[in-house]
């Protein structure tokens, strides 16, 4: 706070202030201010916020802080996180956030983004961790989230913490107050209102991104979600499909997804494309199908290196999209659009893991065939 004093006397008088009317304010002797933009005494701390508030501006500006070098430190600490979130170093990423808290204790990107690498963390279905290990992350990720919540304006950070205070709740068994959490989110009535401010393409362009975020996230991620026995179970503790009727459904969803896309420039719609394969995969494999078990691993990889070379703006592989839909539905639409970036966007890595439990169901040559391929597209 060396140069308290300068800035002081710099913001009073551009606010057009006498160092009589700021005493005034203040309840305090003409002296004191004068006293204080010369650097003779400073302030008690209680004072901040009380000059802050005459002068509309921060605490940090008053206190002389560089806001743009501040940002900066913050924005390149969230990036570096991110990077290690994405190669799944959960630890690196929340030491990072931890002591870059310890000098901006206050700031909200740093609260989300280590609430949001907590939750990666502990997983609320993880099951190598028992609920006591659960219990201290759980209850920091909500206390960092209510603290968002009730202090913070940005409304993406607020929607942020909303989504992790309703899984957070849930996974405590506190249905109703998860609930509560989950009716503060904005409704299908706001995207309407959005829609109805434009005109023209840019209308006719938001129509086609809500039938695709619709289809994408909502109607072929619900159906997939009925079949995770991790996700949806019934009261009686069994799963809602058996192992043949899921594979029906996964086949309904490629269906559903070749009649949206039909001119097979999938784009966005990769990812699921991918995920339905993976998960036929394994359930022609338990029903010791080898052939079309292989087949699928094979469409699964394939289309999470598109996904991935989207994900990451890479090289796509053999040309395997344009850019743009030529779909019927989603003519002249560029994509990606909607891509899920950071962990999900690493699904070769993902599918080559998960394929380690295919060793003692498939044919090892042409599976490792398959791998190959992947590691390739992995290591470019």
């Amino acid at each position: 706070m060396k140069n308290f004093g300068e800035t002081l006397k710099k913001i009073r008088k551009q606010k057009d202030m006498t160092q009589e009317q700021l005493a005034e304010y203040l309840n305090i002797s003409p002296q004191s201010v004068s006293k204080w933009e010369t650097n003779l005494t400073l302030p008690d701390i209680t004072m901040i916020p009380m000059l802050a508030n005459v002068f509309d501006v921060t605490t940090d500006m008053l206190l002389g802080v560089d806001i743009d070098a501040k940002e900066k430190r913050i924005e390149a600490v969230i990036k570096e996180a991110d990077n290690c979130t994405y190669k799944k170093r959960y630890e690196e990423a929340e030491k990072l956030l931890r002591a870059a808290l310890k000098d901006y204790p206050n700031n909200f990107k740093l609260m989300d983004k280590l609430a949001i690498v907590l939750s990666l963390n502990v997983g609320y279905y993880d099951k190598n961790k028992n609920e006591e290990e659960r219990k201290p992350i759980r209850e920091e990720i909500i206390f960092l989230s209510e603290k968002i919540l009730a202090e913070c304006t940005d409304d993406n950070l607020r929607y942020s913490s909303i989504q992790r205070l309703c899984l957070a709740y849930a996974s405590m068994g506190e249905t109703e107050k998860a609930e509560s959490f989950a009716k503060k989110l904005p409704n299908i009535t706001e995207r309407d209102m959005i829609t109805a401010t434009f005109k023209g393409t840019k209308k006719y362009n938001n129509i086609q991104e809500r039938i695709m975020f619709g289809a994408f996230c909502s109607v072929l991620d619900s159906i997939s979600s009925l079949m995770d026995k991790d996700y949806v179970s019934l009261d009686d503790g069994t799963t809602p499909y058996n192992s043949d009727e899921c594979i029906v459904l996964h086949h309904k969803i490629i269906d559903i997804i070749n009649i949206l896309i039909e001119k097979g420039d999938f784009g966005d719609f990769n990812f699921p494309l991918a995920s339905a394969h993976r998960k036929l995969t394994f359930l022609y494999a338990q029903k010791s199908d080898s052939a079309a078990a292989l087949n699928h691993f094979r469409l699964a990889a394939k289309y999470a290196v598109i996904y991935e070379s989207m994900a990451n703006n890479s090289n796509p592989p053999n040309g395997e999209y344009s850019g743009e839909y030529a779909s019927l539905l989603f003519k002249g639409l560029n994509f990606p659009s909607i891509i899920v970036h950071g962990p999900d966007s690493m699904m070769t890595e993902r599918l080559l893991d998960k394929s380690r439990e295919l060793d003692s169901l498939l044919p090892a040559s042409e599976l490792e065939e398959i791998r190959t391929e992947l590691r390739n597209r992995f290591n470019e």
